[in-house]
């Protein structure tokens, strides 16, 4: 059965908010527009719809094949995506930079769906063309979390919070308003605009800071090399060593010394903790998950972060029909003690909770990694 990556990245970062550290995979919005159903025919000619070429991230939603031109008073865009599924209302989504190029110079910053008093635009398509009265904006910045992901991260819908973008051109992006509820995934979005400003990737992780934590948040970020913090999966790029001119960061595979702690997520006090023992590295499984601050202490410090190859508990293997986990939680370990098992069974490359840590210390329970 396929892994779903993004699922198990977004469980594990639901995890680490319960534990006080707050971050979100970022997702860049280039222009594209929402059709309604009769605009859509209007374009496309009568009864079209859209087809899929690839599902968002936020539930429901997907990148449809079709595309118009967008045309405003001094120009236009040509090949704008359209977003599926129909809505109640056209909505064109342009950056400022996209507006000011097509003399749209009234475009305003508002969230979607709030389209009073916007400027209109029109709309090109195959069959035949729409002129909008309104419906023109630049996307306010958002964070999409769902009820549960809320929870976890201590945030309610329309909540403004911040976030802080690491790399060499680090920032904190003030006023990023929450949308939480069902039809929403966790996922911080920009446009190209904003993501540019600050060289920010889709699938980079940034720092949600809450009211009054942007003093005690840190000022200054180290060298981010070859912009890996896009990926905090290390098994979704491969194996791969990074150099900076600065520290070798990741090392090659290698096999774990005897006793030797191997990590399942490494934060920046596991860093600070191998630094105040005069180590120069610490060990983590293959897809550990490493924080953003994780990464720019142990290039402050020259700390290498090693992907261990040779994990405990390979020979063992689970007896017929017993579940091995791709993701082990507290509910796991609950469920476990409950049933009065001993052990746990997960993959090699398995993530662990940091919640499900604790409660491994609290009911002895053991997790067994397993080559099967």
């Amino acid at each position: 059965m396929a892994v779903d990556e993004g699922r198990i990245l977004r469980l594990v970062l639901s995890e680490m908010a319960r534990e006080g550290l707050r971050y979100a995979p970022a997702g860049i919005s280039m222009r594209h527009v929402h059709l309604s159903k009769t605009d859509l025919h209007t374009l496309f000619g009568p009864g079209y719809e859209l087809h899929p070429i690839r599902d968002l991230v936020q539930p429901g939603q997907f990148a449809a094949r079709e595309q118009v031109t967008v045309a405003g008073p001094k120009g236009t865009l040509e090949k704008v995506r359209i977003i599926g599924p129909v809505r109640d209302e056209t909505q064109v989504e342009l950056s400022m930079t996209d507006a000011i190029a097509i003399g749209m110079k009234n475009a305003e910053v508002r969230m979607s769906g709030h389209l009073d008093h916007t400027p209109g635009i029109r709309l090109l398509g195959p069959s035949g063309e729409v002129t909008l009265s309104r419906g023109t904006i630049v996307a306010a910045r958002h964070l999409h979390l769902s009820e549960e992901q809320a929870r976890a991260f201590r945030v309610h819908d329309g909540q403004v919070v911040s976030v802080r973008i690491g790399g060499t051109r680090a920032l904190i992006l003030d006023r990023v308003i929450c949308r939480t509820g069902r039809g929403h995934e966790l996922e911080f979005h920009v446009d190209t605009d904003e993501a540019n400003a600050c060289l920010l990737k889709n699938g980079d992780l940034v720092e949600v800071l809450l009211p009054g934590e942007e003093e005690t948040s840190k000022a200054e970020s180290t060298f981010d090399p070859a912009g890996i913090s896009e990926k905090v999966l290390f098994g979704l790029t491969g194996n791969r060593t990074i150099k900076t001119d600065k520290t070798e960061l990741f090392g090659e595979e290698r096999k774990t010394m005897e006793g030797e702690p191997v990590l399942e997520l490494v934060t920046e006090q596991d860093i600070n903790l191998a630094a105040s023992k005069n180590a120069d590295h610490v060990v983590c499984t293959p897809k550990a998950l490493v924080t953003p601050a994780a990464r720019d202490r142990a290039l402050l410090l020259q700390i290498r972060i090693d992907r261990a190859d040779d994990l405990p508990g390979v020979s063992v293997r689970p007896e017929a029909g017993q579940e091995v986990l791709e993701l082990v939680t507290a509910g796991d370990l609950n469920v476990a003690f409950r049933d009065d098992r001993k052990e746990i069974f997960c993959t090699q490359n398995a993530l662990i909770t940091p919640a499900a840590r604790e409660r491994i210390e609290e009911t002895g329970i053991r997790i067994i990694r397993t080559g099967s």
